[in-house]
C-alpha cells in the first residue's frame, strides 16, 4: 500500500513538472523535453500488462486534459505502456519474472539501465511528434525535434528515476 502511494506521488510530481515547469520553458521550438514517461520507466517490472496500459493512459489523458491537447499524449504514453514488455525483453535479453521488482542500476547493468531509458524515451517522442506533424514532408524539422528533446528528457530522467529509486524507494 505504501509504495501504491510512493508511486502516485511521482506520478502528481511529473504531471505537474511537465505542465507547469518543462511546458513553459521556451528555449527554442525545437526544445520540447517529455519528462513525463519517466513514470511509465519507473512502474516495477512486475507489474500486470493491463495495469501498465490503463496506467499510460490515465497519464496521457491528465497531460492532454490539463494542456488542452487532443488525446496527443494518450496515444504516445498508451503505445510505451503496451510495448513496455518488449522494450525489457530487448534491454535484459530474457522476459522478466514475476520476482522482478523496479527497474534500477542495481538489478540492470549501469548499461543496460540507460539503454532502457533512452529506449522508452525515443519509442514515446518518436510516436508523439510523429503524431504532431502527422507528415513526412517536415520530416527533417520532425528528426531535429525529437533528438534534441530526447537529449534534455533523457538527461532529466536518468537522474529523476536514479533519484527516485535510491533515496524513496530504497527507504
Amino acid at each position: 500500500m505504501q509504495k501504491n502511494l510512493i508511486y502516485a506521488g511521482a506520478f502528481l510530481a511529473l504531471v505537474l513538472l511537465q505542465i507547469f515547469l518543462v511546458d513553459n520553458i521556451s528555449l527554442s521550438v525545437y526544445f520540447h523535453p517529455l519528462i513525463y514517461v519517466a513514470f511509465i520507466i519507473l512502474l516495477p517490472l512486475d507489474t500486470k500488462p493491463i495495469w501498465m496500459v490503463l496506467c499510460s493512459a490515465l497519464l496521457g489523458l491528465m497531460i492532454d486534459v490539463m494542456t488542452g491537447m487532443g488525446g496527443l499524449n494518450v496515444i504516445a504514453t498508451t503505445a510505451c505502456g503496451f510495448l513496455r514488455p518488449y522494450v525489457v525483453n530487448l534491454v535484459t535479453g530474457h522476459s522478466m519474472g514475476m520476482d522482478d521488482s523496479s527497474p534500477d542500476i542495481h538489478r540492470l547493468p549501469e548499461k543496460n539501465f540507460r539503454f532502457y531509458i533512452v529506449a522508452m524515451v525515443v519509442l514515446h517522442s518518436v510516436i508523439y511528434f510523429m503524431m504532431e506533424s502527422l507528415s513526412l514532408h517536415h520530416i527533417l524539422h520532425t528528426l531535429l525535434r525529437i533528438i534534441i528533446s530526447d537529449i534534455a528528457a533523457v538527461v532529466f530522467i536518468y537522474y529523476f528515476v536514479k533519484l527516485f529509486i535510491e533515496k524513496i524507494l530504497k527507504r
